[in-house]
Protein backbone atom coordinates (compact mmCIF):
# COMPACT_ATOMS: atom_id res chain seq x y z
CA UNK A 1 0.00 0.00 0.00
CA UNK A 2 2.85 2.29 0.63
CA UNK A 3 4.57 2.13 -2.83
CA UNK A 4 1.11 2.26 -3.90
CA UNK A 5 1.03 6.05 -2.81
CA UNK A 6 4.61 6.82 -3.52
CA UNK A 7 4.33 8.74 -6.22
CA UNK A 8 1.16 10.62 -5.56
CA UNK A 9 2.01 14.30 -4.94
CA UNK A 10 4.36 15.63 -2.54
CA UNK A 11 2.55 18.97 -2.11
CA UNK A 12 -1.38 17.26 -0.96
CA UNK A 13 0.77 15.11 1.19
CA UNK A 14 1.92 18.14 3.37
CA UNK A 15 -0.68 20.15 2.92
CA UNK A 16 -2.68 17.13 5.12
CA UNK A 17 -0.14 17.20 7.51
CA UNK A 18 0.25 20.53 7.80
CA UNK A 19 -3.99 20.65 8.80
CA UNK A 20 -3.70 17.37 11.20
CA UNK A 21 -0.81 18.85 13.07
CA UNK A 22 -2.90 21.04 14.93
CA UNK A 23 -5.60 18.98 15.53
CA UNK A 24 -3.57 16.22 17.31
CA UNK A 25 -2.03 19.07 19.10
CA UNK A 26 -5.06 20.11 20.59
CA UNK A 27 -7.49 17.25 20.25
CA UNK A 28 -5.23 14.27 20.79
CA UNK A 29 -5.02 11.28 18.63
CA UNK A 30 -8.40 9.23 19.46
CA UNK A 31 -10.51 12.35 19.84
CA UNK A 32 -9.35 13.85 16.34
CA UNK A 33 -11.16 12.29 12.95
CA UNK A 34 -10.38 12.23 9.55
CA UNK A 35 -12.96 14.01 8.61
CA UNK A 36 -12.05 17.08 10.38
CA UNK A 37 -8.60 17.02 9.20
CA UNK A 38 -10.18 16.76 5.32
CA UNK A 39 -12.18 19.96 6.47
CA UNK A 40 -9.16 21.52 7.98
CA UNK A 41 -7.47 20.45 4.58
CA UNK A 42 -10.27 21.42 2.68
CA UNK A 43 -9.80 18.43 0.80
CA UNK A 44 -12.11 15.19 0.46
CA UNK A 45 -11.82 12.81 3.52
CA UNK A 46 -11.72 10.45 0.75
CA UNK A 47 -8.54 11.48 -0.48
CA UNK A 48 -6.66 11.25 2.57
CA UNK A 49 -7.59 7.78 3.05
CA UNK A 50 -5.77 7.55 -0.46
CA UNK A 51 -2.36 8.74 0.52
CA UNK A 52 -2.51 7.72 4.13
CA UNK A 53 -4.45 4.35 4.50
CA UNK A 54 -5.60 5.15 7.51
CA UNK A 55 -5.42 7.64 10.51
CA UNK A 56 -2.79 6.06 12.45
CA UNK A 57 -0.76 6.22 9.58
CA UNK A 58 -0.94 9.69 8.90
CA UNK A 59 0.02 10.49 13.28
CA UNK A 60 3.23 8.46 12.48
CA UNK A 61 3.75 10.07 9.57
CA UNK A 62 3.26 13.16 11.02
CA UNK A 63 5.51 12.09 14.10
CA UNK A 64 8.07 10.52 11.69
CA UNK A 65 7.95 14.49 9.77
CA UNK A 66 8.47 16.40 12.98
CA UNK A 67 11.26 14.33 14.67
CA UNK A 68 12.83 14.06 10.26
CA UNK A 69 13.37 17.44 10.41
CA UNK A 70 14.85 18.72 13.93
CA UNK A 71 17.01 16.14 13.05
CA UNK A 72 17.63 17.50 9.43
CA UNK A 73 18.09 20.52 10.69
CA UNK A 74 20.50 19.75 13.68
CA UNK A 75 22.67 18.12 11.64
CA UNK A 76 23.19 20.29 9.23
CA UNK A 77 23.90 23.12 11.54
CA UNK A 78 26.09 20.61 13.60
CA UNK A 79 28.20 19.97 10.73
CA UNK A 80 30.44 22.79 10.98
CA UNK A 81 30.60 23.41 14.77
CA UNK A 82 34.38 24.45 16.08
CA UNK A 83 33.66 23.33 19.61
CA UNK A 84 31.51 21.17 22.23
CA UNK A 85 30.48 24.58 23.87
CA UNK A 86 29.20 25.73 20.68
CA UNK A 87 27.12 22.82 19.42
CA UNK A 88 25.46 22.76 22.64
CA UNK A 89 24.44 26.56 22.04
CA UNK A 90 23.52 25.42 18.77
CA UNK A 91 21.41 22.52 19.38
CA UNK A 92 19.30 24.51 22.10
CA UNK A 93 18.72 27.20 19.90
CA UNK A 94 17.70 24.90 16.94
CA UNK A 95 14.99 23.08 19.61
CA UNK A 96 13.51 26.84 20.96
CA UNK A 97 12.54 27.96 17.49
CA UNK A 98 11.71 24.36 16.52
CA UNK A 99 8.89 24.39 18.85
CA UNK A 100 7.81 28.17 18.41
CA UNK A 101 7.88 27.43 14.66
CA UNK A 102 5.49 24.53 15.61
CA UNK A 103 3.39 25.52 18.76
CA UNK A 104 1.22 21.81 18.35
CA UNK A 105 4.52 19.73 19.00
CA UNK A 106 4.90 20.12 22.50
CA UNK A 107 1.16 19.40 22.44
CA UNK A 108 1.74 16.22 20.35
CA UNK A 109 4.83 14.99 21.86
CA UNK A 110 3.08 15.48 25.65
CA UNK A 111 -0.21 13.50 24.30
CA UNK A 112 2.05 10.74 22.41
CA UNK A 113 4.36 10.17 25.74
CA UNK A 114 1.07 10.40 28.03
CA UNK A 115 -1.02 8.23 26.22
CA UNK A 116 0.37 6.31 24.17
CA UNK A 117 3.74 5.65 25.39
CA UNK A 118 5.22 6.76 22.45
CA UNK A 119 3.89 3.92 20.66
CA UNK A 120 3.40 5.65 17.73
CA UNK A 121 6.67 7.41 17.42
CA UNK A 122 9.07 4.83 17.69
CA UNK A 123 10.47 4.98 14.25
CA UNK A 124 11.12 9.32 14.57
CA UNK A 125 12.73 8.97 17.59
CA UNK A 126 14.78 5.60 16.56
CA UNK A 127 16.07 8.09 13.61
CA UNK A 128 16.51 11.01 15.79
CA UNK A 129 18.51 8.83 18.06
CA UNK A 130 20.57 7.51 15.22
CA UNK A 131 21.95 10.83 13.92
CA UNK A 132 21.09 14.24 16.41
CA UNK A 133 21.26 12.74 19.56
CA UNK A 134 24.44 10.58 18.62
CA UNK A 135 25.96 13.43 17.14
CA UNK A 136 25.04 15.69 20.94
CA UNK A 137 26.89 12.37 22.50
CA UNK A 138 29.99 12.10 20.66
CA UNK A 139 30.30 15.93 20.75
CA UNK A 140 29.98 15.53 25.06
CA UNK A 141 32.15 12.71 24.95
CA UNK A 142 34.66 14.69 23.11
CA UNK A 143 34.30 17.33 25.04
CA UNK A 144 35.53 15.21 27.92
CA UNK A 145 38.43 13.40 26.02
CA UNK A 146 39.60 17.12 25.90
CA UNK A 147 39.01 17.95 29.25
CA UNK A 148 36.87 20.54 28.63
CA UNK A 149 33.46 18.52 29.96
CA UNK A 150 33.73 17.27 33.24
CA UNK A 151 34.87 13.30 32.96
CA UNK A 152 32.84 11.61 36.03
CA UNK A 153 29.36 12.46 34.00
CA UNK A 154 28.13 9.43 31.90
CA UNK A 155 27.48 11.43 28.19
CA UNK A 156 24.61 9.25 27.89
CA UNK A 157 22.78 11.08 31.03
CA UNK A 158 24.31 14.67 30.10
CA UNK A 159 23.28 14.40 26.58
CA UNK A 160 19.74 13.61 27.63
CA UNK A 161 19.44 16.39 30.34
CA UNK A 162 20.95 18.79 27.82
CA UNK A 163 18.03 17.60 24.87
CA UNK A 164 15.48 17.95 28.06
CA UNK A 165 15.27 21.16 29.02
CA UNK A 166 13.77 22.90 25.82
CA UNK A 167 10.83 20.76 25.59
CA UNK A 168 10.08 20.64 29.22
CA UNK A 169 9.65 24.65 29.07
CA UNK A 170 7.02 24.33 26.20
CA UNK A 171 5.18 21.69 27.18
CA UNK A 172 4.79 23.13 30.55
CA UNK A 173 4.04 26.29 29.03
CA UNK A 174 1.12 27.47 31.43
CA UNK A 175 3.24 26.34 34.42
CA UNK A 176 5.76 28.13 33.76
CA UNK A 177 4.15 31.26 33.20
CA UNK A 178 2.57 30.89 36.62
CA UNK A 179 6.06 30.21 38.02
CA UNK A 180 7.88 33.25 36.54
CA UNK A 181 4.95 35.28 38.02
CA UNK A 182 3.04 36.26 34.07
CA UNK A 183 0.25 37.32 33.04
CA UNK A 184 0.94 35.31 29.76
CA UNK A 185 2.79 31.85 28.57
CA UNK A 186 6.04 32.78 27.55
CA UNK A 187 6.63 34.80 24.25
CA UNK A 188 9.22 34.58 21.33
CA UNK A 189 11.56 36.79 23.56
CA UNK A 190 11.42 35.06 26.82
CA UNK A 191 11.18 31.12 25.26
CA UNK A 192 14.42 32.67 23.53
CA UNK A 193 16.35 33.94 26.12
CA UNK A 194 15.57 30.31 28.32
CA UNK A 195 17.40 28.71 25.30
CA UNK A 196 20.24 31.03 25.70
CA UNK A 197 19.62 30.50 29.40
CA UNK A 198 19.64 26.55 29.29
CA UNK A 199 22.88 26.26 26.89
CA UNK A 200 25.00 28.09 29.30
CA UNK A 201 23.20 26.21 32.27
CA UNK A 202 24.46 22.93 30.72
CA UNK A 203 27.82 24.00 29.64
CA UNK A 204 27.93 25.56 33.53
CA UNK A 205 27.01 21.25 34.87
CA UNK A 206 29.71 20.18 32.01
CA UNK A 207 32.55 22.40 32.96
CA UNK A 208 35.65 21.00 34.76
CA UNK A 209 35.88 21.94 38.46
CA UNK A 210 37.86 24.74 39.07
CA UNK A 211 41.26 23.29 39.74
CA UNK A 212 40.87 20.38 38.26
CA UNK A 213 43.19 18.65 36.06
CA UNK A 214 42.84 18.57 31.93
Amino acid sequence: MADERAGRDAGTAEAILDAAEPLFGSQGFAATTIKQIGAAAGLNPALIYYYFGSKEELYRALLNRLFGTLAERGTERLANVSSPQEAIRVLLALQSETMMRSPSLPRILAREMADHGAAHAQEGIAHLSATLFARLHALIQHGQAAGTFRADLDARFAAISTVSLIPYFHIANPAVAILMGETQPPGRELSEAYARHAAEFVLAALAPAQGAES
